[in-house]
């Protein structure tokens, strides 16, 4: 079984959309009309509303909608196998979420850009707009620490990826000043800051390992903390400065790396035609994951249904979309007509990155797919009893003497990632467990001490064997070539982003004369994947910043105003900490289900909105299917993914003195998330038999 066929019958799926389906919604259905004045016309500010070319707006909307989900969802799903969320993919993108995108946007341009939450309130009254809003808010939140929580695992510990990425602000910056300042916003202009500005990133990609093996590169190996609060002050950032200033011009400069780098993948899985290596379907019990006879940890818990909808999230369907389409496009669009390419167009272009991001994960061997997207726990010392790959015991030590005897080659570090106290006894961590990320972040005099095949010298542990992984538990096929080859430690990297960087650089190094430039391709992967969810983070900020500016601005106006600075500083500084807070106290396995779930009931909200608009507004009451439909779909797996992850996750961990305040905090965001969603349900169902009545007594 190999990638062509699957690519080919995507491309076709797509192309066909486009063409006929998105043209009969933009005709038949909204009825755009390319004289109506749009809002960037109307309300031009320099600021938030500003007219904008449509390709330049279509990268802004492309790199602010295609965040992590369409990389990361479909390479989590993957655990349970490849055709479930191919077929999700596939058709959830073209009836459902780029109906659902094209329908918002259409919606928040003809309301003067106002937000899903002011649509909300107006479509299905005040009741309805307060229950809306609040929800919102909870959901950009939990969106962002989802996002964010990937982007801080696979830039963790990597000076190459943090110097690539890092570099993209100033280069944004650059153009930004360049485009609007120097020269007028001319077209002239974007296209020669596109140039310069797509080869300045480039040149990061290639020169980061000289960085990274320079004097200087050990400042850049930051920790996840660390890196958490540099995304932070990012985001605030790029929330509080002016649209066209970093905004726009590093999310148009994502958008070619994005763009580039898929259409690029797409050629080369064509070319190297991989093997997909992942069965069809795979067994999900409850000891975890079955493949060919063969047992690993779950990626993400749960059961095929309904838990592969939430976990693809983005990549089929996405709420978090109908606050871009309802946040910054809406004010920059140009002419009606502009918004089929940019609202259906985009999401189209989304699934297509779905579908390659899942092409590319499963085309790795499944040892090495679950090797890098678990972390399980190691024991410090083997225990007898507990069977390794190679048949003996399996932990970090082979015995408490080897333990003892490797005491003197700890760092303070080191002993940190053992759990030990500064002044603990050693023999304290014997009977403990360290997860496989920390055990593999010791330091290399500590593993050589131990009896690894690794250089006492070297900065990382990228020389392990299969062996050496089988000692600890944990079988790999390919993964020690490919550690050594990227020059990454990449098992226990989970999040899905780095096992999605190895699968897109294993395509890449396929193609006629690359063997030999598996780092690069990697490393530039990383840096593909950050810009993606960075261009999510910024512009999600921002968009949750208006939300919460017009709460506020209800009870006192002053903070309502946008374009104040004070009020924008107290509404992006409170959304930041929010998010921030679960980054720094989550996993991906907690935060990206209660992501899917909050993501997918925005979406239907979103729906269930567009679905009284089309009723009240459409020529014919039978559009409203367009929207209905999906809505019927989306709302149904998510409610039940919802309730099970309640009582079955988050429940049992509030009855557990340590996860207690985690499982605490998770529960109640979810309990209000699902009534929240449930009320307006309700109310719109009410709303929509009224609309109903009227249009058939007239």
């Amino acid at each position: 079984m190999h990638a062509l066929w699957f690519m080919l019958l995507a491309l076709a799926v797509l192309a066909i959309a486009y063409r006929y389906y998105s043209a009969f919604l933009a005709a038949k259905v909204l009825a755009l009309d390319p004289g109506r004045e749009t809002p960037a016309h109307l309300r031009n500010d320099g600021q938030n509303y500003h007219p904008t070319h449509r390709w330049v707006l279509f990268g802004h909307h492309f790199a602010a909608i295609t965040g992590a989900g369409p990389l990361v969802g479909p390479v989590l799903a993957a655990q349970f196998g490849f055709l479930p969320g191919y077929i999700w993919i596939l058709f959830g993108v073209v009836l459902g979420g780029a109906v659902h995108d094209l329908v918002i946007l259409t919606a928040s341009v003809r309301r003067g850009g106002r937000s899903l939450a002011e649509i909300a309130r107006e479509e299905l009254g005040p009741g309805v707009g307060r229950v809306a809003a609040a929800a919102i808010l909870f959901i950009v939140v939990i969106a962002l620490a989802g996002l964010g929580r990937v982007v801080v695992g696979a830039l963790a510990e990597s000076a190459w990826g943090v110097f690539t990425i890092g570099m993209s602000i100033p280069i944004a910056l650059a153009m930004g000043l360049y485009i609007y300042k120097v020269r007028g916003g001319s077209v002239k202009a974007v296209r020669e800051a596109t140039i310069v500005g797509v080869t300045l990133m480039l040149l990061c990609v290639v020169f980061g390992k000289q960085v990274q093996d320079s004097s200087f590169g050990h400042y850049l190996r930051l920790d996840e903390v660390t890196i958490t609060l540099l995304i932070a002050a990012y985001g605030f950032v790029a929330s509080v400065l002016p649209v066209w200033m970093l905004l726009c011009p590093r999310d148009y400069l994502s958008s070619y790396m994005k763009i580039g780098t898929i259409l690029l993948l797409v050629v080369g899985i064509m070319i190297v035609n991989p093997a997909i290596e992942m069965p069809l379907l795979n067994t999900v019990g409850a000891g975890g994951i079955a493949v060919d006879g063969e047992v690993f940890p779950a990626v993400v818990r749960g059961s095929l249904f309904p838990f592969v909808f939430i976990t693809i999230a983005c990549g089929a369907i996405s709420g978090f979309h109908a606050l871009i389409a309802s946040g910054t496009t809406p004010k920059m669009i140009d002419r009606e007509t502009d918004i089929r390419p940019i609202g259906y167009g985009a999401m189209l272009m989304e699934g297509l990155v779905g579908i390659t991001a899942l092409l590319a994960a499963t085309a790795l061997p499944p040892a090495d797919y679950f090797a890098i997207n678990t972390d399980p726990q190691i024991p410090v010392v083997a225990k007898i009893g507990a069977d390794s790959m190679d048949g003996g015991p399996h932990g970090l030590a082979r015995s408490a003497q080897e333990l003892i005897a490797a005491g003197s080659a700890l760092t303070a570090e080191d002993r940190k990632r053992l759990s030990l106290q500064p002044d603990e006894d050693l023999l304290a961590a014997a009977g403990r467990t360290i997860p496989l990320s920390s055990a593999l972040r010791l330091s290399n005099g500590a593993l050589a001490a131990l009896g690894y095949h690794v250089e006492a010298g070297e900065a990382h542990a990228t020389e392990l064997s299969a062996g050496d992984f089988a000692r600890m538990g944990v079988r790999v096929e390919d993964l020690p070539m490919l550690a050594d080859a990227t020059d990454e430690v990449i098992a226990g990297r989970t999040g899905g982003a780095v096992s999605l960087a190895v699968g897109m650089a294993r395509v890449f190094s396929g193609l006629p004369g690359m063997r030999a430039l598996l780092d690069y391709w990697y490393h530039f992967a990383i840096m593909f994947e950050a810009l993606f969810i960075l261009t999510t983070i910024d512009t999600g900020t921002r968009v949750g910043r208006f939300l919460l500016q017009e709460a506020l601005g209800r009870r006192w106006p002053r903070l309502g105003d946008t374009s104040w600075p004070p009020a924008a500083m107290l509404a992006s500084g409170l959304l930041v900490v929010a998010w921030s807070y679960f980054i720094l106290n989550g996993s991906i396995a907690t935060i990206w289900p209660m992501f899917g779930i909050a993501n997918q009931l925005l979406a239907s909200v979103a729906l269930a909105v567009g679905t009284t608009i089309l009723l009240r507004e459409a020529k014919k009451p039978v559009y409203a299917w367009v929207t209905l439909g999906p809505l019927i779909f989306v709302a149904g797996t998510t409610i039940t993914a919802g309730l099970r992850s309640l009582f079955e996750f988050y429940v049992p961990m509030v009855r557990v003195p340590e996860t207690m305040t985690k499982g605490l905090v998770n529960a109640t965001v979810t309990a209000t998330l699902l009534a929240c969603v449930l009320a307006i349900l309700v109310m719109s169902a009410r709303r929509w038999r009224q609309i109903i009545g009227a249009r058939r007594g007239s």
